[in-house]
């Protein structure tokens, strides 16, 4: 269902079907830390006014519903108002339809052509969370997830209510939103995708006293040290084992094996030299010069002394 501006504010107070994976540190594309951020107010909600696919699936989503009806008879409700869980009032689902006649709810999705993979044997954890946290808000015993994929492809699954699960998973949230959005304790699981959001948090560095680090840190100084290492090997034996293929190919611009094609052709790259417009033009460069700020991250070994 389309999101106002009022339910966006009103969702930073709890934790809804969509939050339930990135609680659970399953979300590929939100991390705990960006969830407690945004839940306690340090960092905004993501805005979505300007993302073209929510506003296509939102314009898309009564389609979504005429064609699930079409496919299996069972007639859907709108719903309209947010349901709290029984227990904990911080935990709420804003669903999309109610299935008629069924003890049933229905999500309903529109996704990339890309993602069809995704579909064909089940649906990615993030909806089985999300319908798994509606169950639990709302008591219902079935929930159906019905997906537009690429504005072609139709699929639909069913998800049963899993106990076990559910007990599980509202142990985790209860415990992310207790342990963490209420006291305003930083989440200890820090993740790869957290890069953008660490700078969000902290965006400008104290230049006083030197903060004193355990040694955790000197712990992952030096996994970091030896990973860093590893890929530089790793960078290259890759660039070796392309060049052995370029002194193969010689001044052909293809070859081929009986399983692959191996192609080195010429091309031209155009690349603004930026040293050259300051030089000749600065004024020029100083207008389309786009500064975005950052922070740095650098470790160097502290000298002992002699």
């Amino acid at each position: 269902m389309a999101i106002t501006d009022a339910q966006i504010k009103e969702r930073a107070n709890y934790i809804g079907g969509s939050d339930a994976a990135a609680a659970l540190g399953l979300s590929r594309w939100m991390s705990p830390l960006k969830l407690w951020g945004i839940k306690t107010g340090a960092l905004p909600p993501d805005d979505l006014s300007d993302n073209e696919a929510v506003e296509m699936g939102q314009e898309l989503e009564d389609s979504v519903a005429r064609i699930f009806t079409k496919r299996t008879g069972k007639k859907l409700h709108r719903v309209n108002e947010t349901v709290y869980h029984p227990k904990y009032p911080f935990l709420a689902a804003n669903l999309d339809r109610r299935v008629v006649g069924e003890d049933a709810i229905a999500e309903l999705k529109t996704c990339s052509a890309y993602r069809v993979n995704e579909f064909e044997e089940d649906i990615p954890a993030e909806f089985i969370c999300q319908v798994m946290h509606y169950m639990a808000c709302t008591g219902k015993s079935v929930a159906y997830v019905a997906i537009l994929i690429g504005g072609q492809t139709f699929r639909w699954k069913k998800v049963l209510r899993d106990e076990d699960f559910i007990e599980k998973m509202i142990a985790k949230e209860v415990e992310f939103w207790e342990k963490y959005v209420m006291t305003k304790i930083m989440p200890t699981v820090i993740t790869s995708q957290d890069s953008d959001t660490l700078f969000g948090l902290y965006p400008n560095a104290d230049e006083g006293e030197a903060i004193v680090l355990d040694d955790t840190a000197n712990a992952i100084i030096e996994s970091l040290q030896g990973m860093d290492a590893d890929n530089k090997a790793l960078e290259k034996q890759i660039e070796k084992s392309k060049n052995e293929l370029k002194a193969m190919l010689k001044d052909h611009s293809w070859g081929k094996t009986n399983l692959y094609n191996v192609t080195w052709r010429n091309q031209t790259t155009n690349r603004l030299n930026v040293d050259k417009l300051r030089d000749e033009m600065p004024e020029v460069a100083a207008k389309y010069l786009d500064a975005k700020p950052s922070r740095v991250l650098r470790v160097k070994k502290i000298k002992e002394p002699k």
